[in-house]
C-alpha cells in the first residue's frame, strides 16, 4: 500500500503526453493546487492497462499520484470528462492546443493557481459545445487568462493618462497595456485603431461571465481587431509568438475551403 504521506489525490487536465519506453507515458498535468506537474503513467499505452483511455490529451481525470524520485507516478485514474466534442473535431483540437500553449507559457511548474485550472476546464467545456463561435471563445479565454495573470488590459481608463474613457472610437497600445484615448495617442508608438464595437466587446469581456458573452454575434472586422489586439498583447508579454497560432491558421484555411464540386 502506498505511503499516504507521499501520495496526492487531485483532479488534473492532461496538457501533454510523451511516449516513454515500451508502453509508458510521461504526462504534463495541470492541477488546481499543485499547478503544472509531471507524472508517469506506466503501461498506459497497453490496451489492457487500467489507465488506458483515461489519460487522453486534454481530458479531465481524478488521479491518485505517488511521489517518485523525479516525478509523480499515476497509481489510479478515473476519467471525469473526455471532452468528446473536441477530440472528434480537428479545428476544436487546434483551439484546445492553443489554450494549453497559453497556459503552459504563462505558468511555472508546481505553482498553485486554482483560477487558471478552472479557466482551462471551462475553456475545454466551451469548446465542446458545437453551437459556440470558436473565435469568440478564444478571444474571451485569452482576455480572462491575461486578467488572471495580472495583465488585464485597461479598458475603462486611458492606459497613458488614467482618465476615464468615453464610449467612442479609441486606440489600443500593446506596450501601454490597454486602451488609449485620442488625446494621448501621440504619446505611444504602437497605437492600433479600436472601433467602438470592439471597444465595447473588450469591456464586456472584462465584467461578464461566459454565459453572458456566448451569444454575441461579432462582425468579421470586429473579430479581426480583437484577435490582433489580444494576440499582439500576448506575444509582447511572452516575448515570443505562439506556435499554436500558425497551426490554427492552417486548420482554419482547411475547414473554410470550399468543397471541390467534382
Amino acid at each position: 500500500m502506498p505511503d499516504r504521506s507521499r501520495t496526492l489525490r487531485t483532479q488534473a487536465v492532461v496538457l501533454r503526453r510523451i511516449e516513454y519506453g515500451e508502453a509508458d507515458l510521461i504526462l504534463t498535468l495541470l492541477t488546481p493546487k499543485q499547478g503544472k506537474i509531471s507524472a508517469i503513467a506506466r503501461a498506459a499505452r497497453r490496451p489492457s492497462s487500467k489507465s488506458s483511455g483515461h489519460v487522453e490529451l486534454y481530458s479531465l481525470s481524478d488521479m491518485l499520484l505517488a511521489q517518485g524520485a523525479n516525478m509523480y507516478v499515476v497509481t489510479q485514474v478515473n476519467l471525469i470528462n473526455p471532452f468528446l466534442g473536441i477530440g472528434h473535431d480537428l479545428e476544436r483540437m487546434a483551439y484546445a492546443s492553443h489554450f494549453v500553449e497559453l497556459i503552459d507559457r504563462f505558468t511555472v511548474d508546481s505553482q498553485e493557481n486554482q483560477q487558471t485550472f478552472n479557466l482551462l476546464v471551462n475553456g475545454l467545456t466551451w469548446l465542446s459545445d458545437p453551437k459556440t463561435d470558436l473565435r469568440l471563445i478564444a478571444r474571451y479565454f485569452e482576455f480572462r487568462l491575461l486578467t488572471i495573470m495580472g495583465y488585464a488590459p485597461s479598458v475603462f481608463e486611458c492606459a497613458v493618462s488614467g482618465e476615464k474613457l468615453e464610449a467612442h472610437d479609441q486606440f489600443y497600445s500593446v506596450s501601454e497595456g490597454g486602451v488609449v484615448s485620442a488625446d494621448h495617442v501621440d504619446e505611444v508608438h504602437d497605437s492600433i485603431p479600436l472601433p467602438l464595437g470592439a471597444f465595447k466587446v473588450l469591456r464586456h469581456f472584462s465584467r461578464s461571465r461566459w454565459k453572458d458573452v456566448q451569444n454575441l454575434t461579432l462582425s468579421p472586422a470586429t473579430h479581426a481587431v480583437l484577435e490582433r489586439i489580444l494576440l499582439d498583447t500576448i506575444a509582447y508579454l511572452l516575448e515570443r509568438k505562439l506556435q499554436s497560432i500558425a497551426f490554427l491558421k492552417r486548420i482554419s484555411n482547411i475547414t473554410q475551403s470550399p468543397t471541390d464540386p467534382s
